[in-house]
């Protein structure tokens, strides 16, 4: 019991410190991870290994989408349609043991990244940026990937 709290407060105090850009660096390192765990689950046929991997990395990219709630703009809209897309592909993996789905959703993965790494982390090397609270906002960069359309207000799910 005393180990928990003791876990808790821990996570609490790291997630508190930690540089903002750092961390999105890691939720895309997370979710790359998980996504090839799960993969292996599919090439072992291995469900209960499969099942949570892929449990986790929704969750890591609900995170990602998440982050994005109080920003606007034609990017962060393509942004949170891609990780819905995602999420809900990858919801579908548990059924129907789809590798190429997977390896969809790495590579999309991969790319943002990259681009984070290149954009915003390749920002974030001065003494300035590193601290939180005096950070300044990253502009997200202009991005476009072949399967995603937008009609109107609507959005066409992307196949991943």
């Amino acid at each position: 019991m005393v180990y928990n709290a003791l876990s808790s407060y821990q996570k609490v105090q790291v997630s508190s410190e930690i540089n903002p850009q750092k961390l999105i660096h890691m939720l895309y390192d997370g979710a790359i991870k998980r996504i090839s765990f799960a993969r292996e689950g599919v090439i072992n046929k291995n469900p209960k290994q499969r099942g949570e991997n892929l449990s986790k990395a929704i969750a890591i990219i609900s995170e990602l989408n998440a982050s994005l709630r109080n920003i606007e703009g034609e990017e962060i809209s393509f942004l949170r349609s891609l990780f819905l897309s995602m999420m809900q592909e990858l919801c579908k993996v548990s059924i129907t043991n789809d590798i190429q789905t997977l390896d969809r959703a790495t590579k999309y993965l991969m790319e943002l990244k990259r681009i984070w790494e290149t954009s915003v982390m390749g920002q974030a090397d001065t003494a300035e940026n590193t601290n939180p609270k005096t950070a300044q906002k990253k502009e997200i960069p202009s991005m476009s990937y072949s399967g995603y359309e937008r009609h109107g207000q609507k959005t066409t799910s992307i196949a991943i």
